[in-house]
């Protein structure tokens, strides 16, 4: 199973007779913007309807294109697949399924940091995508062995690989799965996995509400 293609098509779903399928979407890069701390990469931005939401990539892409580009077609290289993802965050926002659209500011990061390694204490954390921060501060709990996991952590990286849908599909239901930041606000919410972000915001500068996690 492949995640991203499984949620176009879920999205897709979402939109039939909605008339926003043909609707234009803006892909740009924001290099001022401030990255979730489980990221890495350039900040790719989507704007839609008003509304934007980003996507952390090394391989982003500035273009103007419409939702049904995705529809139908194979999301196999990670410039595309990190587009669907970014045209994902920003549509399930304008549509309200999802909230967290943009990353919190710096000052957020050391308690997002204290609250996630509180969360996860005392577990095996299996880490699909490079998370630095998030390693250093769990230093032996994490494995580079699935099996050995009693947690799945996916980031930015983790969820445009290629086997990462295969990996979620294996261990739900005997696994926690935990997708990270607002890279993977959008897709997470179609497949229906719990997602931490807690002060991620709506819009760029917004104040961060922790409830929202």
């Amino acid at each position: 199973m492949d995640i991203i293609t499984d949620s176009v098509n879920r999205l897709e779903e979402h939109l039939q007779c909605s008339g926003c399928e043909e609707t234009g979407v803006r892909l740009d890069v924001d290099p001022d913007r401030t990255l979730c701390q489980f990221e890495r990469g350039a900040c790719m931005v989507a704007s839609f309807g008003g509304r934007s939401a980003e996507f952390v990539t090394d391989d982003p892409i500035r273009a103007t294109t419409k939702i049904s580009f995705m529809f139908g077609m194979p999301l196999e290289t990670p410039n595309v697949r990190g587009a669907a993802c970014a045209i994902i965050n920003v549509v399930t926002g304008f549509f309200c399924l999802s909230r967290v659209l943009h990353s919190c500011p710096k000052a957020s990061h050391t308690p997002c940091l204290c609250e996630l390694t509180e969360e996860l204490r005392g577990r095996r954390v299996y880490c699909t995508g490079t998370i630095p921060a998030l390693e250093r501060a769990l230093g032996s709990a994490i494995t580079t062995t699935v099996k050995e996991a009693d947690i799945i952590v996916v980031n930015n990286e983790g969820i445009i690989a290629p086997g990462t849908g295969n990996l979620v599909e294996t261990w739900s239901g005997k696994k926690r799965i935990l997708f990270l930041g607002p890279s993977t606000a959008g897709v997470s919410r179609l497949q229906q996995k719990e997602h931490w972000c807690p002060y991620g915001q709506q819009t760029p500068g917004s104040v961060p509400d922790p409830s929202m996690h």
